[in-house]
């Protein structure tokens, strides 16, 4: 490994080539891993290092030499029937890391929860001693998963252990709770509304909360909320073989808090980004960016937290001239260092604005919010949830033009596109489809339908308890002889759950046409059979595609069937294999509908039924639930923020209207045995 200092003190160069001979010496495999480069900035100013370049500045709040404060953490686990197996094994091991590096004056406690909940001292924190952690290990190794998942208890208890313990608690500890969950609200109060009004409350505004979401049934939308309403953030946590390692990896960067309730103010500056935060910890950087006022020759800034004995407040004038005279990284062009500050405004600018947009609750608010955060987002190319990047291959025809363009012959041109009306468009002019704005129908899971609301921006969401063996009447519409049916296949219940069935769907079964011209495609796990005008079987591991007249079928790429049944009909059927199931995981299938235009008015199923019906939601004040009303029936309606799998594209968080139970039925004009096919051999 060589380093190279190109410009003295501001640009370094690391290069890592080792030689083929170096590679083998280290494994027969030769080098696998990550390159990691670890490296710190000298700042000689204790307030920071702040630049300035074309009428913006950034300024990374970093003091050094500043003793860690002592802290009283409680560990808050989830141990529910969803953490069954190696989701418990890697909490096991990343608590049995995080509890051997707590400090020997930090305080800790743990809580356990499902549908009950354990505290492990009842008492309050106790001190991290040699002794105390070793029975924290033995308590962590006992844990076993069973049950329902109740969060707004295990967090009321949890704050109640925090709470009690504080006023005693001298010098000072910076009160941290660290929550992991790998599942939904599912016992006691399963409202997020309410359970975010009570934790709210409990914790009084002075405890930090981290939301860990272990794996993708998580609810990370909850999560957030929580972090963000109490001094805190939420973080993904994968399943991958690294699992341990990413939440011992989390617990390091909020181990050594230095500084609590940091301000950094700025004369001269507007439109600063977030210049309030709760904690600095050790080997962290808070970050502010701004513009100057039109005509500040400099910028005062100062900045003011509690630390570890002591208020710090630190405070400087910084030259604008002087600044930008100085070198800037590795590149000799100052107006390209112009650029970078005023990006990095933006980008953190950009950010804000959409955690304000999550964090509202007001239509008109989150319209603004989101206009605001993608015009930025388009000015200055970043890709956003309220923008795509657009890559599209030039055609044959349109290769001259193409080849005017920057890049080389066919080379695809990347755009920046607006998620506006479910559409972007790239420069060519032709309409790109996304997907996550323009799907409406869906069911995947166990199982779990989404339905956009016609004529509505909005989402409904809803879940069935079906039979193990029952075929659903997913769509059907007479005028086009469509039907679409699913078969359920059951799965274990969650333990200490066996009242309640778990099912997925196994195959999908489209039929369309009139009798004597009907196609039948059968989409299951191994692939997909197509009858009519002979017969076909398309594995999934090999991508075709079958044009017929008013039918189009393609397998692949990857474990998708597109189907194309005339103008209007597109759906897709998604395959989800595990490979490493856990005993209470099955390999299923995924029902979406692209293009729903083409059904008519006679449509019917549990999910055909939405595509014209005539919903309409009335919103109500406070938290008190909303109603849908369709016809003469009108139901309570919750707005949450759930994992929602309504496309093709990765599962994510969004917001949707929850009805739950026997509302569900009033919605649907049925209860569940409607839409159950009686006889489907003989459909």
């Amino acid at each position: 490994m060589r380093f190279y200092d190109l410009c003295p003190v501001h640009c370094t160069w690391v290069v890592f080539t080792p030689t083929p001979q170096e590679q083998a010496a280290f494994s027969s495999s030769g080098i696998l891993g990550d390159f990691v480069v670890q490296y710190d900035v000298a700042m000689p100013d204790v307030a920071g290092d702040v630049q300035i370049y074309n009428g913006y500045f950034v300024h990374y709040f970093a003091p050094r030499g500043l003793p860690p404060m002592q802290k009283n953490v409680v560990f808050v686990i989830d141990v529910s029937g969803s953490m069954h197996g190696t989701k418990m094994k890697q909490t096991k091991k990343a608590m049995h890391i995080i509890l051997s590096d707590l400090h020997p004056d930090d305080c800790f406690n743990i809580v356990t929860f499902s549908d009950t909940v354990h505290v492990w001292k009842a008492e309050r924190s106790i001190p991290a001693t040699a002794h105390n952690i070793r029975s924290a290990k033995d308590y962590v190794h006992r844990m076993e998963a069973d049950g329902w998942t109740d969060i707004n208890k295990a967090l009321l208890e949890a704050a109640s252990v925090l709470t009690q313990g504080m006023p005693e608690l001298s010098p000072r500890r910076i009160p941290l709770l660290i929550f992991l969950t790998d599942g939904e609200p599912t016992a006691g109060v399963t409202s997020g509304t309410r359970i975010l009004a009570n934790i709210r409350q409990a914790l009084g505004g002075s405890v930090s909360l981290f939301g860990l979401a272990f794996g993708d049934d998580a609810d990370y939308g909850l999560l957030r909320r929580l972090a963000l309403e109490n001094r805190g953030v939420a973080r993904r946590i994968y399943e991958d073989a690294d699992a341990a390692l990413q939440l011992a990896g989390f617990y390091d960067e909020i181990a050594s808090p230095l500084l609590y309730d940091v301000a950094l103010s700025y004369r001269d500056g507007a439109e600063l980004t977030r210049t309030l935060f709760p904690h600095y910890f050790q080997g962290a950087e808070l970050v502010v960016a701004g513009r100057l006022a039109p005509g500040a020759t400099e910028l005062h800034v100062e900045a003011a937290g509690h630390g570890h004995t002591r208020q710090l407040r630190l405070e400087n004038d910084i030259s604008a001239n002087a600044t930008e005279a100085a070198p800037f990284g590795c590149s000799p062009d100052l107006g390209q260092i112009g650029r970078f500050v005023q990006r990095l405004w933006a980008y953190f600018t950009i950010q804000e604005l959409l955690q304000a947009r999550f964090h509202s609750n007001d239509t008109a608010a989150r319209r603004l919010l989101t206009e605001k955060a993608t015009n930025l987002s388009l000015k200055y190319n970043f890709v956003t949830p309220v923008t795509s990047l657009v890559v599209v291959k030039p055609e044959e025809e349109e290769r001259t033009t193409a080849r005017a363009m920057p890049g080389a012959p066919g080379t695809p041109l990347v755009t920046m596109a607006a998620h506006r009306d479910g559409w972007g468009r790239g420069q060519t002019g032709s309409p790109l489809p996304l997907l996550h704005s323009l799907l409406c129908l869906a069911v995947d899971g166990d199982p779990h339908f989404v339905a956009r609301l016609p004529g509505s921006p909005e989402t409904l969401c809803f879940t069935l308890d079906g039979h193990p063996g029952d075929v659903l009447q997913l769509v059907t519409d007479p005028r086009s002889g469509l039907s679409v049916h699913a078969h359920l296949v059951g799965a274990p219940p969650w333990p200490g759950s066996a009242d309640r069935p778990r099912t997925y769907l196994d195959t999908i079964t489209v039929r369309v046409g009139p009798p004597r011209l009907r196609y039948v495609i059968t989409v299951t796990l191994q692939g997909v059979e197509l009858q009519g005008e002979g017969a076909l079987d398309l594995p999934f591991d090999r991508p075709a595609w079958v044009s017929r007249p008013r039918l189009g079928v393609r397998v692949g790429p990857g474990t998708n069937v597109t189907l194309q049944l005339g103008a209007g009909l597109e759906f897709v059927v998604q395959r989800h294999r595990y490979g490493h199931p856990s005993p209470l995981q099955r390999d299923h299938l995924g029902f979406y509908v692209l293009d729903g235009s083409g059904l008519s008015a006679q449509a019917r199923g549990l999910l055909g039924q939405f595509q014209n019906a005539d919903i309409r939601l009335q919103p109500s004040a406070g938290e008190r639930p909303a109603r849908l009303q369709r016809g003469g029936a009108t139901v309570p309606a919750t707005r949450v923020t759930k994992l929602l799998k309504d496309s093709p594209l990765p599962a994510h968080h969004a917001p949707c209207w929850l009805v739950k139970g026997s509302n569900m039925e009033a919605l649907l004009g049925g209860a569940y045995g409607a839409f159950v096919v009686p006889h489907p051999q003989e459909v």
